[in-house]
């Protein structure tokens, strides 16, 4: 192969991945937009629970924090 058409095939090569990136970046920009959806109806919901709750009690519907210790796992 020639330089020449090395350097063709090199510019093809990134012709191509950058098509690739622009298809993933929208992509990528349409689950975000999905998950801060998902965020916000999942506030509504929290709300809507908390509302209702009798005892007045915060609810948070997520995973435990990470500075939580197990003690404080069980009590809470």
């Amino acid at each position: 192969m020639s330089l020449y058409s090395e350097a063709i095939a090199a510019i093809k090569s990134v012709i191509l991945i950058d098509e690739r990136v622009q298809s993933i970046m929208g992509k990528v920009d349409r689950s975000a937009d999905e998950v801060r959806d998902m965020k916000e109806r999942l506030i509504r919901i929290e709300t809507i629970i908390e509302v209702t709750r009798q005892d007045g009690a915060t609810l948070r519907i997520d995973g435990p924090s990470p500075k939580r210790s197990a003690a404080t796992s069980r009590d809470g």
